[in-house]
């Protein structure tokens, strides 16, 4: 419509549209320090035109939307970091507590403790019938013993934490899917009202957010805003319904899965892949290396101690036969109770002769002796298991810091894109204020020639 009744349109038009986007300024400004806000504008379309006979006519300015400020691509890939960082975080938060369990630095650890006993062995070898030095070799044996116990404990115990959390991570992965699954339900319910909804959409964001932190995603939006997401492969949430996940395990691993489905998921990120790594790969390797460095010790010393002569105490003559030590594990190893019940059964000799302890010293050479399966002696191979835990550690702390530079660099440029600047808004609000007086300077034009015209009529 032309004349001026079409001024008095296209003015009020102007004047919705500046209120709008100074509106939608504010907003933004009072979230400038909300977490998981995205920083919204107003999109304006020039209105239809009506053509006249001299062409068409532009009839003002339409509000078409108010969308988030989003860059699809940014936010997909600064998802895959995160996920990736919250896995290496929870790796070098664990392998930092193994680490510990494993610490030598301070001196009387495992390694001193194996080189103690083989040294009262060899002590005993020059006086095989002291009874006070067969006292210390067998309180070495029994401390170490008890230090592969200890060891073994700790790494189960911090096992078994691990296990705790996965299930515990696995109950947020049903929250979110809940949640998810919520906000679906209003968008089916009024999809208009969600396409207009930007803080809605953060709310779907921020849920999302935080399920990626825990397990890798795929995220599909349909033409509708329906969101689906698939978690590990598997789906968990399509439209308004979530799928729950459970934990599965055994007495060797645990895996994670869809409640009503017996495939494990595939899970290559986030918070529950590093879990699962450490539970099912990294500290069930380092359990089963040191059982192995205990059983070796165990088989090792015993076959010494069962082929070699007993002491010959009052009219008993020396036996053979006797073990020193009894388990076949780091958490089993223990004392024979050959040796506990008498200490005359550390088999010092290897004749059965007074005074010969040559049994003795051959076991005090296992010491430096090729006895484990790669050709390592016992202490190389504990010292090596343990610098082996120290770059397992080394390792998660370097991938920490590698990712966590990759994560404020997207952070960096999220934040340039979505982020809420004080400054600009602030511009806006000028530039907007400016917009708003304009338009009603037309309004009031329109007004003004209202009454000129009736005053003429009058």
């Amino acid at each position: 419509m032309s004349g001026i009744s079409g001024l008095l349109d296209i003015g009020s038009g102007a004047l919705m549209a500046a209120q709008a986007e100074i509106d939608t300024t504010s907003h933004n400004i009072a979230n400038a320090n909300t977490d998981g806000y995205t920083k919204q504008r107003v999109v304006t379309e020039a209105a239809v035109p009506f053509q006249t006979t001299y062409g068409f006519l532009g009839s003002g300015v339409e509000i078409n939307r108010i969308e988030r400020v989003r860059n699809a691509f940014v936010d997909e890939q600064a998802m895959g970091v995160n996920s990736d960082l919250n896995k290496a975080t929870i790796q070098q938060q664990t392998m930092s507590d193994v680490e510990n369990i494993f610490n030598e630095t301070s001196g009387g650890g495992l390694s001193d403790q194996i080189r103690s006993l083989f040294a009262a062995f060899q002590t005993l070898s020059q006086n095989p019938e002291d009874i006070g030095i067969r006292q210390t070799v067998m309180q070495s044996g029994q401390q170490v013993a008890t230090t592969f116990n200890i060891l073994n404990s700790k790494l189960q115990n911090e096992r078994y934490q691990v296990g705790q959390e996965i299930n515990a991570d696995v109950g947020k992965i049903n929250e979110l899917a809940s949640t998810i699954a919520g906000i679906n339900s209003q968008v089916v319910g009024n999809a208009a009202a969600y396409t207009d909804a930007p803080d809605l959409k953060d709310q779907m964001d921020n849920a999302i957010s935080q399920l990626s932190n825990l397990i890798n995603v795929k995220v599909t939006v349909d033409p509708t805003g329906v969101t689906n997401v698939t978690a590990g492969g598997a789906v968990l949430v399509a439209a308004g319904t979530a799928y729950n996940f459970k934990m599965n395990q055994t007495a060797d691993n645990i895996t994670i899965s869809r409640a009503d489905s017996t495939q494990p998921a595939t899970v290559v990120s986030g918070e529950i892949s590093g879990l699962l790594d450490t539970y099912n790969s990294q500290i069930s390797s380092f359990s089963s290396k040191l059982d192995d460095i205990a059983n070796t010790l165990v088989q090792t010393v015993n076959s010494f101690n069962s082929t070699g002569y007993t002491l010959a105490t009052n009219g008993n003559p020396a036996q053979t036969g006797k073990t020193f030590f009894q388990g076949n594990s780091a958490g089993s190893i223990q004392i024979s109770p050959d040796i506990s019940s008498n200490l005359n059964n550390i088999a010092a000799s290897s004749s059965g002769d007074p005074g010969n302890g040559d049994n003795a010293a051959a076991i005090a050479n296992v010491l430096n002796a090729p006895v484990m399966s790669n050709g390592q002696s016992i202490v190389s191979a504990y010292e090596g298991f343990v610098g082996n835990v120290g770059l397992a550690a080394q390792r998660a702390n370097n991938s920490v810091q590698t990712l966590q530079i990759a994560q404020n660099q997207m952070k960096s440029f999220q934040t340039s894109i979505s982020g809420v600047s004080l400054d600009e808004e602030l511009a806006n609000m000028i530039q907007y204020q400016h917009s708003f007086e304009a338009a009603a300077k037309v309004v009031t034009t329109a007004d003004s020639m209202y009454q000129t015209i009736i005053g003429m009529v009058a």
